[in-house]
């Protein structure tokens, strides 16, 4: 996974589970982890801990997967490259854009505009589906 916030890059490995589930680990200096249980998402890092209400960012859209699909079934998708459709939503002060691969429907990234105008930019490779994966890796970690 590569993300791009406001211009500065990271890469790292997420895990993702319906509905609303993501674990991302950064390969930073400072340890970053992303780590959402579905009602709230911690950031964290060496020498910072945040934490936030997961209905209050975009993330709260784009890992719901019944909204996602009621959306796609209500919005007309665009191609792009011949290789992704791309969707685009207003929804709550946030725009999303979604993107998946045109050939096997695989998320493959998103973009989106929080309500303080960041844009952060979510590009998914290396797709794995179905595995099993242990709840607890989405427990929120403490602050040090």
């Amino acid at each position: 996974m590569e993300q791009n916030i406001n211009g500065e890059k990271e890469r790292g490995n997420c895990i993702l589970k319906y509905p609303k589930k993501i674990l991302c680990k950064y390969n930073s200096d400072k340890e970053k982890i992303l780590v959402s249980n579905g009602r709230y998402i911690v950031i964290k890092t060496i020498d910072s801990h945040y934490i936030y209400n997961i209905k209050k960012t975009p993330l709260n859209l784009i890992l719901n997967k019944k909204f996602i699909l009621d959306k796609i079934q209500n919005t007309k998708g665009k191609i792009i490259d011949n290789k992704f459709m791309k969707f685009n939503f207003l929804e709550n002060e946030y725009e999303v854009n979604l993107f998946f691969d045109k050939n096997n429907y695989n998320l493959v990234g998103w973009q989106s505009i929080d309500i303080y105008q960041n844009l952060s930019i979510t590009f998914i490779s290396s797709i794995v589906k179905n595995i099993k994966i242990d709840e607890n890796i989405f427990d929120l970690p403490e602050q040090n």
